[in-house]
């Protein structure tokens, strides 16, 4: 029988792969070897009772610091986030994923992580990016993606005849949000917006940042000779999506209850990805133009 030492044990040995861990104010408890041999350290008291700005190996340590206190006071993980270390004179990259560690009642208690080293493919994934950009608030594929992402959708409509849908996306009032409480409030405010969308759209359709406080969602409806069940399943993902983005959301003390347009259409009136996304906007504005109270459900202390 393996035992969970022994499967800790190869982990830990992977060479590619760095793995550390650190209390809750921060300060490394413990490295592999593999994270030791990379940065030349001889032992592992070198870094015990540190923290990466003591280490001085990020030239802008403010991301990493950052992202490890999402981990240590809000239980957020953070996956495979790009950044930069010095190593023996030289500027690496690096993508480092990071987990919180809870006790028994579910406290947390520190955060284990790991990274690697990422340099050499880096010309790889820089092109890949130019092909397929990510929006770096939320991690959703943004507008320069859409016409890469939306190919397949095509070729399933062209091949077999399976329509689909998009949604055009606004939060009402957000440039006013911005301006009384600043761009952090606001990048917080679009990444929670963005992860209570992905609860909503599931495994099936494809969530994309279209710049600022605007979302399109591509969802696939099933071929049927009765419009009303397509018509009310749309309707059922519209009602959904609203329901969760105008929730109340707690953010550095303040709370927001966003008010939001949806709008959509069906590639098969649209006959473009171009016209799409026009026909699904001007549904969105046109919704927008109907309510009667803009200010009703708004909620900022």
């Amino acid at each position: 029988m393996v035992t969970e030492h022994e499967i800790l044990t190869a982990l830990l040995s992977v060479n590619n792969i760095k793995y550390f861990w650190k209390d809750a104010d921060r300060r490394f408890l413990g490295a592999s070897q593999s994270f030791l041999d990379y940065y030349g350290f001889s032992s592992v008291d070198m870094i015990l009772g540190r923290n990466d700005e003591d280490m001085g190996w990020h030239i802008d340590p403010a991301p990493y610091r950052d992202d490890e206190y999402l981990v240590l006071k809000d239980g957020r993980s953070v996956y495979s986030r790009p950044g930069t270390c010095i190593i023996k004179g030289q500027v690496r990259n690096i993508q480092a994923t990071k987990v919180p560690i809870r006790g028994e009642n579910g406290e947390i208690k520190g955060l284990v992580g790991f990274f690697e080293d990422v340099t050499d493919s880096y010309l790889e994934k820089e092109r890949f990016r130019t092909v397929v950009h990510i929006d770096p608030v939320t991690g959703l594929i943004n507008r320069n993606g859409f016409f890469t992402v939306i190919e397949d959708f095509l070729d399933e409509y062209n091949r077999c005849g399976t329509d689909f849908v998009a949604f055009y996306i606004d939060i009402d009032h957000f440039s006013e949000v911005n301006e009384e409480y600043g761009h952090r409030f606001g990048d917080e405010l679009l990444w929670e917006l963005a992860e209570d969308m992905k609860k909503v759209v599931g495994n099936n359709s494809v969530l994309l940042s279209f710049g600022g406080d605007e979302f399109v969602v591509l969802h696939q409806i099933p071929s049927d000779d009765d419009p009303a069940p397509i018509s009310k399943s749309v309707w059922d993902i519209h009602d959904q999506i609203e329901a969760a983005l105008t929730r109340v959301h707690y953010i550095d003390n303040h709370s927001y209850r966003p008010e939001v347009s949806i709008g959509f259409a069906a590639y098969s009136e649209a006959g473009s990805a171009a016209k799409l996304i026009e026909l699904a906007n001007v549904t969105m504005i046109s919704e927008r133009r109907a309510k009667k109270e803009h200010e009703k459900g708004r909620r900022i202390y």
